[in-house]
């Protein structure tokens, strides 16, 4: 008990001189691009908050030699398969993802970009047949397959918040959001559909080479697309699990 007490006095006056106690952590402009001495010698508690160094082993010397930064990470590109989120009913959504996302500079916790998905699924994973309105008169096998493409744009954040538990340095979580464009070619009718909605992900990854990662993240997906006629829409809503590698440059 009296470490703790200890501690806390120390820290005092450390955050005293900020409102909000997070900002003795945010990194000034000149503190973005830091060598690894740096990181290592001068205030390591402030560059590793929601960062870490990476180690990258190198064959040839048999030792972790290679350093990078994670606050130094600009550009983030990389690619997901999905399965559908019912996991007794994995092979009714597949889905292929590419997503290219980029640091702010004005805020270098978030970051910004775009996001382009095809998905293969079946009726009932999506939606379900209406008993009223325009596409009443329509009713779809649960089975009939359709194809659904998604576009967007959105904002992403990275941090080590559950995994502080773990004292880990080479995993994080991220989460991320977009405003998505999306078309359904209905299988069963042969119509198009298209409108707009949202998808949202929690994600976990760990960093194996100082640049490259893998993880798996979980999905929520809405839109509310109109069919060929006014009377005729549809809301869809769907979840899945999807396998994500890519890396950080």
């Amino acid at each position: 008990m009296k470490y703790l007490l200890l501690t806390l006095l120390i820290s005092l006056p450390v955050f005293s001189a900020y409102e909000n106690p997070d900002e003795a952590f945010e990194l000034s402009p000149d503190e973005l691009d830091p060598s690894g001495e740096d990181i290592q010698k001068r205030r390591k508690e402030k560059y590793t908050w929601d960062e870490s160094l990476i180690y990258a082993y190198n064959s040839d010397l048999g030792i972790s030699d290679q350093r990078r930064y994670t606050g130094s990470d600009r550009n983030k590109l990389s690619a997901s398969i999905h399965l559908n989120g019912e996991y007794e009913y994995l092979k009714k959504l597949t889905g292929l993802e590419v997503t290219w996302l980029r640091r702010s500079d004005a805020w270098h916790k978030l970051w910004w970009g775009a996001t382009y998905r095809r998905s293969a699924t079946k009726w009932d994973v999506i939606t379900q047949n209406r008993s009223t309105g325009g596409e009443a008169a329509f009713q779809r096998p649960n089975d009939s397959n359709q194809t659904i493409n998604t576009m967007g744009l959105g904002f992403g954040y990275r941090f080590k918040f559950f995994l502080d538990f773990l004292k880990t340095e080479n995993v994080f979580e991220s989460v991320q959001a977009f405003a998505t464009y999306n078309t359904l070619a209905e299988g069963f009718t042969g119509d198009s559909y298209r409108g707009y909605g949202m998808t949202a992900d929690y994600g976990i990854h760990k960093r194996t080479r100082t640049s490259f990662f893998y993880g798996g993240k979980f999905t929520y997906n809405i839109s509310w697309v109109e069919g060929p006629q006014s009377n005729r829409n549809l809301s869809l809503g769907w979840y899945t699990f999807a396998l994500e590698l890519g890396f950080f440059y």
